[in-house]
């Protein structure tokens, strides 16, 4: 495959491909952070909560809300940067760190900023809304940078490949080790170690990536500033259509576990929170064990199979999740081991195949339309996948505080599982389409 003409970016070789990918390790582990044990830390003391289920879920639902609503805003601007000293990317990057940190930051605070719930409530609002959006303004640039950098599917996968790596290991920083942080120094102690993290790695990307000194900072023949324009644009490519919808479905399902995940491992298996950190880097280190075995599958069948792999795979650890806890006799960490591990081989796809299956719609939408619009298929993807996860938050929360989230009423927690499971096979079948008219063509 050409490279494509016009590209702000040199292409990436060697080493630098791999230092390209520490960038991900840092927002990605804050974001990590707030799914895991936002909730839990807001309501976990039943007695005397910080806030109820249903609010927490609605300060969520509205921050996953303006976060997708944002990845086509910051796309739309990236995609019609014409710099050419920094490019289209790198100046959103750098500039939208520090002002994520700080959101971050006052999450943690929550209870001290104010004393009545109502007061909570909006401040955990605002700066929820306020994380999400800069965290879209640093990684929707971050990611589409992909096709600009790597010419071909082999050097993507190797690319993505590393994003994954770091993009696990960050997910491990605040699934695992957050545990332990949080039981040393408290979640705002914790939460400034990760921030601190976040801001030196974000660092990286930028001492790597340099312009290409023969990009001429010109629009493509049919680009448009147009904000809608580039969104329906986006939508007029079908494979792009069928992929979002598969995958957003199933998205929805992946991230019903995520919000419960703890509550799981907490209450359904009886866990100190310590141990469920370290459950929660058992499905981490074997993510990372498995993306070797998810380069062969991409080379063997091609993205679409192998995210249609991970989809399966995901639905019957759900199933698991909901039945494997309710075996008398078994410990709980035996049955934390075995569904952390197992977990670890959906997740291991899930960070591997969906950007590079993106870069290939792309490469196609430029060949049929010839539109550089590399930001908005991410930011598309962004706003339907955070949609979807606005809404698992929220069923989450509301779930919970309908049915129970308490040792004695666990309902609410069981009842999560087999729902994601739903969502998770809707969005494979709905792939397999994909991979159909993908198989009839020439």
């Amino acid at each position: 495959m050409e490279q494509l003409p016009n590209t702000p970016y040199r292409e990436l070789k060697g080493g630098q491909q791999v230092t390209y990918a520490v960038g991900h390790l840092g927002p990605g582990m804050l974001s990590q952070f707030i799914t895991t044990w936002l909730l839990l830390f807001m309501t976990g003391n039943a007695d005397n909560p910080i806030l109820s289920g249903t609010l927490v879920g609605t300060a969520t639902l509205f921050g996953r809300i303006v976060d997708g609503v944002a990845d086509p805003l910051v796309a739309n601007w990236s995609d019609n940067i014409r710099g050419k000293r920094m490019g289209r990317r790198l100046p959103f990057m750098l500039l939208g760190t520090l002002p994520m940190i700080f959101c971050f930051l006052m999450v943690w605070i929550t209870p001290q900023a104010a004393q009545t719930e109502l007061a909570r409530f909006i401040w955990l609002f605002i700066f929820l809304n306020g994380f999400y959006f800069f965290y879209t303004v640093v990684v929707n640039p971050y990611f589409a940078l992909l096709p600009e950098i790597a010419k071909d599917d082999k050097q993507r996968i190797f690319i993505q490949s590393f994003v994954s790596v770091f993009g696990i290991l960050g997910m491990g920083i605040a699934l695992g080790a957050s545990g332990f942080l949080i039981n040393a120094i408290g979640y705002l102690g914790a939460g400034a170690v990760l921030s601190v993290i976040c801001a030196l790695v974000m660092v990286v990307p930028a001492l790597v990536i340099k312009t290409n000194k023969d990009y001429v900072p010109a629009p493509a023949p049919n680009q448009t500033k147009n904000l809608f324009k580039n969104i329906a644009g986006a939508f007029q490519n079908d494979k792009f259509v069928k992929y979002i919808i598969g995958f957003a479905t199933f998205f929805i399902g992946f991230q019903l576990i995520q919000y419960n995940l703890a509550f799981v491992t907490t209450i359904s298996l009886g866990l100190e929170k310590g141990m469920s950190s370290t459950l929660f880097i058992v499905s981490v280190v074997c993510a990372l064990a498995f993306i070797p075995l998810y380069n062969v599958f991409v080379k063997k069948f091609g993205t679409v199979k192998s995210l249609m792999i991970s989809m399966a795979s995901y639905a019957i650890v759900a199933i698991l999740i909901m039945t494997l806890p309710q075996i008398q006799g078994i410990s709980g960490t035996i049955l934390g081991f075995v569904l952390m591990a197992l977990l670890g081989f959906p997740y291991s796809g899930l960070m591997v195949i969906p950007n590079v299956l993106v870069s290939e719609i792309i490469d196609d939408d430029y060949r049929r339309f010839e539109v550089r619009r590399e930001a908005m298929f991410f930011g598309v993807q962004g706003l339907v996948n955070k949609l979807a996860t606005a809404f698992a938050s929220f069923a989450v929360g509301v779930l919970h505080d309908l049915l129970g989230s308490t040792a004695e009423h666990p309902l609410g927690i069981t009842i999560v599982a087999p729902v994601a499971a739903a969502f998770a096979l809707f969005g494979f079948f709905v792939m397999i389409r994909l991979n159909r008219e993908k198989a009839a063509q020439p």
